[in-house]
């Protein structure tokens, strides 16, 4: 038991000695650089670390340690060494040494400019941008770096986006407006860029930019808004000749949002979007698609809410189905009409259902109840008329032609006209229509076939057929 207490009285006594050893070296490079002698305080620092046990010491001769070369750092830069000052200030690595590194940048730039060497200073004001990002100077710096981008290297783009990254971080600091006013001379340029953009179809990319200047003080918010408008009114264009016209008001209204002052334009070509829709709808109400003409009709709404036009187009829709629907019934009754031989009845109930649906086959069930009442009252004059008005008296002009050409080579008295002749044919309601003409050495004889139901003539020999044609 005594034994043990010793060993741990003795341990305690060696530890003692070694902490009293270690505070001892600490104490003794602390005494160096509160004497200004750095470089010694430096040189035991280092053996202290390298082999020290204390923790908390071994932290505090770190810091000591920074201290001293900060200390030669300002001594050099006092001295004009520069590049054993940025040596010992890098070593130092701490916030102070730093800011004290961005300084001595800052001064071998301008030395730089004073030696009229720009790539040089511009080398040292992007080190202190690259080296020391968290320094009061960065501000200057990126200015500074707008001016040799601009009329140094004439690197437009990265000149805005070293502008950008200032006025992220920087905004209304005295640097930044200062580089504001040397930036502003890229604008015209980029809203030329953009304007160009839009013009050739190319509008995200156009907008893109715009979006970006109006980010920055840069260009009045009303010139942006309006370019922007125009840009989106440029892709509603487009939209309109796809005929994809949701997407085209879309893009209208986004318009208006940033400027205002369109909203008259805009209106207009929001109801000739509209008028579209009804041009469509239009087309496929005359081919009978109702259902898909009301679609069109009722698209509209999503334009101009309750659109009047919109509204008659439907009641029109609407006229037209029942029209169609009282139509056939109409063509149904007219039907039975004629099948128990009351043409003049059949006749006015497809006129009616004619008049409603003008379907062909209502307009020639009309017409062929009109020439079955006049068949009925004077079959054979009915055939003549029918012959007579034939392309507007084309048989009777060509056989008188026919005749005349007879009487340059035959007296009239050779000559034997037979006028013409009307004759029942085989079948109901048809007749035959002769003509003759007979000389000595030639003869014509014409005949043909005529249904008084639809009035059609059918020739009956070759030269009857050569007359019609």
């Amino acid at each position: 038991m005594i034994k043990t207490s010793l060993k741990a009285l003795i341990c305690g006594l060696l530890l003692v000695a070694a902490s009293a050893c270690e505070i001892n070296k600490f104490n003794s490079a602390e005494d160096h650089y509160n004497n200004k002698r750095y470089a010694a305080a430096i040189q035991e620092l280092d053996a202290y670390i390298q082999n020290g046990k204390n923790g908390g010491l071994i932290t505090r001769s770190e810091i000591l340690r920074a201290r001293c070369y900060y200390e030669l750092g300002l001594l050099s830069m006092q001295r004009e060494s520069w590049d054993l000052a940025i040596r010992f200030l890098k070593l130092a690595n701490s916030a102070e040494a730093d800011q004290a590194l961005g300084r001595l940048y800052k001064q071998l730039a301008e030395n730089a400019l004073l030696e009229n060497n720009p790539s040089k200073a511009m080398y040292y004001v992007e080190a202190v941008l690259r080296e020391i990002p968290d320094s009061d100077l960065t501000a200057e710096m990126l200015s500074r770096r707008i001016s040799f981008l601009l009329d140094t290297y004439i690197d437009h783009n990265a000149a805005w986006e070293t502008y950008m990254k200032l006025y992220d971080s920087y905004p209304n600091n005295p640097h930044e407006i200062t580089a504001r006013k040397q930036i502003m001379r890229l604008v015209p340029g980029k809203l030329d860029y953009a304007a160009r953009l839009a013009q050739t179809g190319y509008y995200s990319e156009g907008l893109r930019v715009l979006f970006e200047l109006a980010k920055y003080p840069v260009v009045e918010k009303d010139v942006t808004n309006r370019m922007i408008a125009e840009a989106y009114i440029g892709q509603a264009e487009s939209y309109l000749e796809g005929q994809n016209y949701l997407e085209a008001d879309r893009f209208f209204r986004i318009a208006v949002q940033y400027d205002p002052g369109k909203q008259q334009e805009v209106n207009l070509r929001l109801e000739q979007v509209a008028a579209l829709y009804i041009q469509r709808g239009d087309e496929l109400l005359a081919q009978r698609d109702f259902d898909n003409a009301l679609t069109h009709y009722r698209k509209t709404y999503d334009i101009i809410p309750d659109y009047a036009l919109a509204n008659q187009a439907i009641a029109r829709l609407n006229a037209v189905k029942a029209n169609i629907a009282r139509a056939t019934e109409l063509y149904a009754q007219a039907e039975k009409a004629e099948l128990g031989g009351r043409y003049s009845e059949a006749l006015g109930l497809y006129r009616q259902a004619s008049n409603l649906d003008a379907r062909p086959e209502y307009r020639n069930k009309a017409a062929q109840m009109q020439n079955m009442l006049d068949a009925q009252v004077n079959p054979a004059g009915f055939a003549q008329r029918i012959i007579n008005e034939y392309r507007g008296g084309l048989l009777n002009a060509r056989i008188r032609a026919q005749k005349q050409e007879l009487l340059q080579t035959f007296d009239p008295s050779e000559i034997r006209d037979s006028g013409w002749k009307t004759l029942i044919s085989t079948g109901q309601y048809k007749y035959e229509v002769r003509y003759d003409l007979v000389t000595p050495t030639v003869s014509y004889y014409y005949v043909w076939q005529v249904n008084l139901k639809d009035r059609v003539i059918t020739p009956l020999n070759k030269i009857s057929e050569n007359l019609m044609r």
